[in-house]
């Protein structure tokens, strides 16, 4: 099994065969660099015989967040994000993706946080099912997060949050995302009617 090793700046020139993935976030330097500067515990990666490189994540951590759940009672907790995660495509289905992410949570967990979040495309169903495998759940819905896509946040309660706390409620959001879908599908639809009414109209 390959050990994940601490990523350097100069992967920064080796990762292009992973970032060129058309389900993969590419970002710029003055997004990632802070993110590496910042946490750099929480950004790891793994070589391939040849160097280059077989995956790599950005884990970074929101420090003294205040949260409002259950009845309205603020929190302030630490927790940890996963801004990228990404396995190169031949290294694929090797449990890579697995093994990046369960570091990134288990140190996170020794750092006494919460949990750990991430974001998701809709499309993207094999990393969402990834992530269901690991103990994410869908905490919510978010129409239109990317340009082309809707997406998800992910949560994963760590060891110290013992009462789940951190997804307490999950079930409001996922009524609200629910309703959300049904506007777009139902503005979908009327806007398709509209365009064939209008398309007929142009053709008569």
């Amino acid at each position: 099994m390959t050990t994940p090793r601490l990523f350097v700046l100069e992967d920064l020139f080796k990762f292009n065969n992973i970032v060129m993935d058309p389900l993969v976030e590419v970002y710029s330097q003055p997004f990632l660099l802070p993110k590496i500067l910042e946490h750099p515990e929480l950004v790891l990666t793994a070589d391939a015989p040849d160097n280059s490189l077989m995956g790599f994540i950005l884990g970074t951590r929101v420090e003294d967040a205040s949260e409002s759940f259950g009845h309205g009672k603020s929190m302030s907790w630490n927790h940890g994000h996963i801004s990228a995660v990404a396995v190169a495509h031949d290294y694929r289905k090797l449990g890579l993706g697995t093994r990046l992410l369960t570091t990134v949570r288990d140190i996170l967990d020794r750092q006494n946080d919460f949990y750990v979040d991430l974001f998701v495309r809709e499309k993207n169903t094999n990393a969402i099912g990834l992530y269901e495998s690991l103990g994410y759940v869908k905490y919510r819905w978010m129409p239109k997060f990317y340009a082309d896509d809707h997406g998800y946040e992910m949560r994963l309660p760590l060891s110290r949050d013992v009462d789940r706390k951190s997804l307490e409620g999950i079930m409001i959001k996922k009524i609200y995302s629910f309703g959300n879908k049904l506007y777009y599908l139902l503005m979908f639809y009327i806007f398709g009617i509209i365009a064939i009414i209008i398309g007929g109209k142009l053709v008569e």
